[in-house]
């Protein structure tokens, strides 16, 4: 039933249905308590999931008569008492959801403990008790749960005592958090048994001990959260060995030593935050190599030395903070290349010289603090210096400028002679250029030679500003005769340049919130891929006003239109070539590019066809950039209705596998010319349902008529299509690691494609 606004007590009468197999009626107002019997009169239920509503009351017992569940979700809700015991008879269950609700264990019964239940589910994958005051420990029988358990999410349940060795027995661990609890001891070293491990989370508890160098052998870890622990000693100098490591957080511990040369080797990393340690030393300068790092955190330390000036290397850097270390020096010019920096923190250190001009250039700042250091000279006025404050400056007694900075003016140091030559030298300079160039140009003509032109001249004349007032005149004024479609944070205009150029040009509409985000993630995402299939930004416009990109036009508009209009129609091979040109897309997207992208958004809407029926992925308004090819990581962010993954729309969790299931949903829609969001959809029918059901039977029952219309080899045709059907399938697996990955699509479809060509020759 999924996102459908109910409202009001839940339906009891759902609870009667023998035959039911799913009850889903998730992120709704439903409130009330569930009944007492429920589960009683329920047989045939495999899929329970009632998550993010206002269901209060306890959690009846009676629900593990529903022996067949497969998937119970009851979790933000607002739930209390105990956890009943008897949930441990559902030994089918793959997925058990509890968190953010008032549960507890039961501890009056020294026989029972909860986690010696849990052993009884042996095909459990995902379990989540997060935010429950569950006020236990973990006991050393936690290693006896599912080897088949992939996630276990424990965050803030008031857990005590240590994290037990036998926890390496989880082998197939991919996510385990257990972040604010009480925690202590050292991390056991057996996690190094943990192959499979993407993400370890343990922020916030009492851990204490060093950080054990056998971590470094969790070479699948993209993100490895330590923070706010009383750990201690030095950073693991084999940190370089994780790989795939794209988040490293120990920040608020106790550790000490320098930070080790390695860690700058880790070139894909994302984010890095070791503020508020004992860390000492000297910045390296093989800073610079970290070229797509987003975060750096290095405050409240005890660094000293300089500012090295290869930190200019950090080109995509967002928040940066030096704060409260002994760094001294002057404050590099390079830090004018930072274009993509929004947060500067250098307070309190021992800086000196002037503040770089430089930084003027740096558009994209919103926060700059240089308080507390010894800088002197003029404060700068251009860019973004226009909106910073006394707080910025505040506490350097050298520092002079604007009155409403609460600094002196800055004194004329220039003397008249200085004055003077301050005209006639450049005047005198462009006179003996002036010269030069004339007796130059007379050779040249006298040996009727010409000055060779500069290589990249033609290059360079192609790059130009683009103006606001030239899309207007390029869109008449953004005129509806000219508009392409919508989306989520805006429109698509067709226009046509100054120089003659037809572009498509997508306008953000600011209001909308998110928009300016979508913009930012789209600009970074489409500045630095270049590919066949996806979709070339020619150039952007953006003030803080109005943005928009210029890309290239799409003669032959989208999927969507060539699908659903009456006036279109295409052929088998001309789908299997669109959805062939959309896998290569996703293959670069996932691995041909240094950091893998997410894109989440698959759907018709966005796959455009150029004059030659090419297909190119566009809109990467909503894309995640992540860490190894098979790493996730968390969103807020919802995608299209119906083509979402399962963990997508439930979890927030962002995978390249997630791509795939929204491919295989577009894969089905496209053969069918059935969108999964049609009326014929409801309650447990869905458009995968229906494909998987129909095939078995007949695939003309589920293939678009028009195929069989205008295709003669009707057996050859069936038979790709059951072909195409199966990838589909295969890619919307329920659990991510069952899905194929894209290379494999794209090898699957062409010989889809080569098996067709060969079936229908001379037909």
């Amino acid at each position: 039933m999924g996102i459908n606004n109910f409202i009001g007590p839940i339906p009891f009468e759902i609870f009667n249905i023998s035959t039911i197999r799913e009850i889903g009626m998730p992120v709704n107002n439903l409130s009330g308590h569930l009944p007492s019997n429920v589960g009683l009169f329920l047989p045939n239920l495999d899929t329970f999931y009632l998550g993010v509503n206002k269901l209060s009351g306890t959690i009846p017992s009676s629900i593990s008569n529903a022996s067949r569940l497969t998937l119970l979700d009851l979790g933000f809700n607002l739930f209390s008492g105990l956890i009943p015991k008897a949930l441990g008879n559902l030994r089918l269950l793959q997925w058990l959801d509890l968190e953010n609700n008032n549960l507890t264990f039961e501890y009056s019964n020294p026989n029972f403990n909860f986690f010696s239940a849990l052993s009884n589910f042996a095909y459990l994958t995902q379990l989540y008790l997060s935010h429950n005051p569950l006020n236990s420990v973990l006991p050393s029988s936690i290693g006896n749960l599912s080897t088949s358990l992939q996630y276990l999410h424990m965050d803030n349940c008031n857990i005590e005592g240590i994290i037990p060795s036998d926890i390496s027995n989880l082998s197939n661990l991919v996510s385990m958090s257990l972040e604010l609890n009480e925690l202590a001891g050292p991390i056991p070293t057996t996690v190094e048994r943990l192959h499979k491990l993407q993400a370890l989370s343990l922020d916030n508890n009492r851990l204490k001990g060093s950080i054990p160098s056998d971590l470094c052998h969790l070479e699948s870890l993209f993100k490895l959260s330590l923070g706010g622990n009383e750990l201690s000693g030095p950073i693991p100098v084999c940190v370089n060995n994780m790989t795939s490591l794209r988040a490293l957080h120990l920040d608020s511990n106790q550790l000490t030593s320098m930070i080790p040369l390695s860690l700058w080797s880790l070139t894909y990393i994302l984010e890095v935050d070791l503020s508020s340690n004992f860390l000492s030393g000297l910045l390296s300068f093989e800073i610079g190599n970290l070229k797509v790092l987003r975060a750096l955190e290095l405050s409240r330390n005890q660094l000293y030395g300089h500012i090295p000036t290869t930190i200019g290397g950090l080109k995509d850097i967002a928040n940066l903070s030096l704060a409260d270390n002994r760094l001294e020096g002057s404050i590099p010019e390079s830090f004018g290349e930072l274009v993509s920096l929004e947060f500067l923190d250098l307070s309190r250190n021992n800086l000196s010289g002037e503040i770089p001009k430089s930084l003027e250039a740096v558009s994209q700042l919103k926060y700059l603090n240089v308080s507390f250091n010894r800088l002197q000279g003029e404060i700068p006025v251009g860019g973004p210096f226009v909106n910073f404050s006394t707080a910025s400056f505040m506490s350097n007694d050298g520092l002079c400028g604007a009155p409403r900075l609460d600094v002196p003016p800055c004194k004329a140091k220039k003397t008249a002679v200085a004055h003077i030559l301050k005209y006639v030298l450049p005047t005198i300079g462009l006179t003996m250029f002036v010269v030069a160039l004339v007796l130059v140009w007379t050779r040249c003509r006298k040996r009727n030679m010409k000055i060779p032109e500069e290589e990249n001249s033609l290059t360079l004349a192609t790059w130009r500003r683009i103006s606001q007032q030239e899309l207007l005149q390029a869109t008449e004024g953004f005129s509806t005769s000219n508009l392409l479609g919508k989306g989520s944070f805006g429109s698509v205009y067709q226009g046509r340049l100054s120089d003659g150029m037809i572009v498509a040009i997508k306008v953000f509409d600011l209001v909308v919130e998110g928009a300016f985000k979508s913009f930012d993630t789209e600009c970074g995402v489409l500045r630095n891929i270049r590919h066949r299939n996806l979709v070339k930004i020619i150039n952007t416009c953006s003030n803080m006003d109005f943005k928009a990109f210029v890309l290239e036009y799409m003669l032959n508009g989208n999927l969507e239109k060539w699908l659903y209009s009456h006036n279109y129609c295409l052929s088998i091979l001309q789908r299997l070539n669109i959805m062939i040109d959309v896998a290569s897309a996703l293959e670069y997207l996932h691995y041909g590019y240094s950091t893998p992208i997410v894109h989440c958004d698959l759907k018709p809407n966005n796959i455009l066809l150029d004059e030659d029926m090419v297909a190119h992925v566009a809109d990467f308004g909503i894309a995640k950039l992540l860490g190894d090819g098979d790493s996730m990581m968390r969103t807020m962010t919802l995608a299209t209705i119906g083509y979402m993954a399962p963990e997508y729309g439930s979890e927030g969790l962002v995978s390249t596998r997630g791509d795939v299931y929204s491919y295989g949903i577009l894969l089905m829609e496209t053969f069918t010319r059935r969108k999964p969001t049609d009326d014929m959809f409801a309650g447990e029918m869905n458009l995968k349902r229906w494909v998987e059901e129909s095939s078995s039977l007949s695939i003309t029952k589920v293939v678009d008529a028009n195929l069989l219309t205008i295709e003669i080899d009707h057996a050859s045709t069936e038979d790709c299509i059951s072909s195409i059907m199966g990838l589909a399938l295969h890619c919307c697996a329920e659990l991510p690691d069952k899905r194929i990955d894209a290379k494999n699509i794209s090898i699957t479809l062409n010989k889809i494609k080569l098996k067709f060509l060969k079936d229908t020759e001379g037909s």
